[in-house]
Formats: structure tokens, sequence, C-alpha cells
């Protein structure tokens, strides 16, 4: 009966002795979920936690890929962290779906509860986060979705972009066309806001030069089959054809176009993804000759982009392409506001991001506090084959591009 009693005691003891140490792991859990999330100004988080929208299935694939790659090296050689801060990295694919889109959103700030966002691709996609991270007063750092009106009648001060935007991306190469190639051209680019958005700059650029666009042409997007397309170009018989195709479009499109009999007899210029390793390396020959506005190559000359361009190839075993740059540059630039506001707390972040600058592989990069975009240099680069690679050599450098505070297009 003792040798009972003893064994009731024990137990009661170390029932007892296992409830306060799952009291204090509880107490412990709760303590290092809160530190992840944001802090309240005094930068004592030790950690970030930053949750990425991007496309990654469908056209749009490749460039998610290419944010990712170039995010992650930064890390890499940060000792994974951004201001002095671990780094925690939540990855949702939006399928390029705005509904999809804001699901994720949710889930990522809501549910994960992660301080900051990154991302995503597409412009249709950023026009309806907006909206929410305004609601949420979550800061976005706008890694490629390049929408003009985040700059003008969208523009949110918990919204900043890293990449460029479509006025840009269409309109900096046009007066050297205008000038140099041919005054009459047919333009070209998916039905959707980024493509009407890059032709709309590109045509306003390229008609105040003194040229005339005589056709636009609104393929849909994922479109296997250009020839029809081609063939209602070339039939305006332009001095030019200017396009606008991003990721597996824009690889079928610069393929075809040679496969058409068009290259080598219509010159063909383009926005910045024509001059890129994404488009430039698997169409190799076909796109050889193509002029365009670029805002970063691998082959640019600077000591940044080469000990860029080392690092990336070391990791990943390629070339990094526009987009690498995107996710590097992100980084880049959370870094330094981070480090700068001394904490993660939106109100004290935002401070920070207006006017913020730093140096990228592609540049001098300083954010414009009247749009949140990036003030930038772009490149008008050749594509030439060397050594059995494509190299887009610049010809003429536009230094300092800077959107219009407000739509010129209104």
């Amino acid at each position: 009966m003792k040798k009972k009693k003893g064994f009731l005691k024990r137990a009661a003891g170390m029932m007892m002795l296992a409830a306060m140490l799952m009291a204090a792991g509880c107490a412990q859990s709760s303590s290092t979920s809160s530190g992840s999330g944001s802090d309240k100004g005094e930068g004592s988080s030790s950690s970030v936690k930053i949750g990425f929208i991007l496309s990654q299935t469908g056209t749009f694939a490749p460039l998610s890929e290419g944010i990712l790659n170039g995010f992650q090296l930064y890390l890499d050689q940060h000792n994974g962290t951004l201001g002095g801060k671990k780094v925690e990295i939540k990855v949702e694919d939006d399928e390029a779906n705005p509904q999809v889109a804001l699901r994720k959103y949710r889930q990522l700030v809501h549910a994960q509860k992660v301080d900051l966002l990154v991302g995503p691709i597409s412009s249709a996609v950023a026009y309806a986060l907006r909206d929410e991270v305004e609601k949420d007063k979550k800061v976005l750092i706008d890694a490629n979705a390049a929408g003009d009106d985040l700059s003008w009648g969208k523009k949110s001060d918990y919204v900043y972009r890293v990449s460029f935007s479509n006025w840009q991306n269409g309109s900096n190469a046009a007066k050297y066309l205008a000038e140099q190639v041919g005054k009459k051209a047919v333009i070209l680019a998916p039905d959707y806001p980024a493509g009407k958005e890059v032709l709309r700059a590109f045509k306003a650029a390229f008609e105040a030069a003194g040229g005339k666009v005589v056709k636009e042409i609104y393929p849909k997007l994922n479109t296997n089959d250009f020839a029809p397309y081609l063939q209602e170009a070339a039939a305006e018989k332009p001095d030019l054809i200017y396009a606008f195709f991003a990721g597996s479009d824009g690889i079928r499109f610069v393929t075809q176009y040679k496969e058409f009999g068009l290259k080598g007899k219509i010159p063909l210029a383009g926005s910045l993804e024509f001059g890129d390793e994404l488009i430039t390396q698997p169409t190799g020959e076909a796109a050889e000759g193509i002029i365009a506005g670029i805002n970063y190559s691998p082959y640019l000359d600077n000591e940044l982009n080469k000990q860029f361009v080392e690092a990336y190839k070391a990791k990943y075993g390629k070339l990094p392409n526009v987009f690498s740059v995107e996710g590097y540059d992100a980084a880049a630039m959370l870094d330094k506001a981070i480090t700068e506001a001394g904490s993660l707390r939106s109100e004290n972040l935002i401070k920070v991001l207006k006017g913020i600058s730093f140096d990228s592989p592609r540049g001098p990069i300083m954010i414009d506090p009247a749009t949140n975009n990036p003030i930038q240099n772009f490149y008008i680069s050749k594509n030439t084959l060397k050594d059995g690679a494509i190299v887009p050599e610049v010809i003429e450098t536009v230094e300092k591009v800077t959107m219009p505070e407000t739509s010129p297009f209104e």
C-alpha cells in the first residue's frame, strides 16, 4: 500500500513538472513568434519575415525564378540578414491572377503575419494588391510589376517600385529609333495592361521625335502562333517593328519573327526584355540585330556588376537577367531601409524609402519621392552575336530616366 502511495506521489510530481515545462515552452514560443513579427518601432525584433507574391506558373514563371534567385544571392552575401535581422521567406504563387493573388496576400499578411511584401510580376496583380496594402499599412517592394498608375493615380505610400515603369520601358529608346532607324513603325504587345502601357509610352515618345505609328496590334497573352500578326504588321511596309513581349511569349515572338522571314528585312526593336538573357539565350541567332532599350545587362561595364555576375554564375551556373537584378536590388533596398529606420514598422520604413538611393549592378538608383519609382539609366543596345552568344552592345546611354510626376496621357 505504501509503495502504491509513493508511486502516486511521484506520478503527480512528474505531471506537475511536465505542466510547468509545457507552460514555459508555450511562453517561449509566443515570445519567438512575437519577435518575428512587426516590432513597436524600437528595432528590437531580431528577425524579419518577408512574403513573396510571384507568378511561379505560366508565362511569367522564369521572371519569378530570377527575382527569387537574385534576392537569395544577396542574402547569401549578407549572412542571411537584412538590416541586421535574420530573414525568413514565405513564397506564394499568384498564378498571374488578381483574385488568386488577393487570397495569397491574405494568407501571408493575416495568417502567416509577414512583416514586409515583395512582388508581384503582373501589373494587373499589382493594381489588385494596392488597396489591400494601403488598408493594412503593409510595405510592398514592387520587384517587377511596371503598371504606370502605381506611380500616378494609384500611388501609395506603402508601395515602392525597384524595377521600372511601363512608361520608362516604352519611352526610352523611341527618340533614338525615330532618328536613327526610321519614321514609320508598327507596334505589337500582348493585350493586357503592361502591353498597352508600354506601347502607349513608345508611341507618344516616337511621334514626339518625328515618327509615326501606323498600326497597333495586340495579340492575346500566351499566343502560340504569331504568324497572322506578323503578316498584318509586314503588310504595312514599316521602317521598323517595335514590340513588347515577356517570358515565353517573347521567346516565341523572336523565334517566329525569323521563321516568318522578317529578320533582316524589317528591323525589329523592342523593350528591355528583347535585350535580356531570358529571351536572347534561348532564341540565339534569331535575336541578333534587335535594338532594345535595356536597363540591365550582365555585360554592363561597372565593378559592382562584374562582382554580381561572377557570384550569380558561381551559385546558379548561368548569367543573371534583368529579373535577377530586380530581386537583388529589392533585397539591397530593404537592407538599407531597415538599417536606417531601425525598425520594421511601416511608418518608419516609409520615411526612409522615400528618396532612398543605392548602387546597383545596373547603375545608380534613386527612388523618386514624387512617384515612388526608380530614377535610373537606360541603355540603347543592339544584339550582336559573339562567340556563339548574343551580347547586347551598348550604343547610347540615356541617363537618369525619370517618370513624369503625373500622367501625360490624361
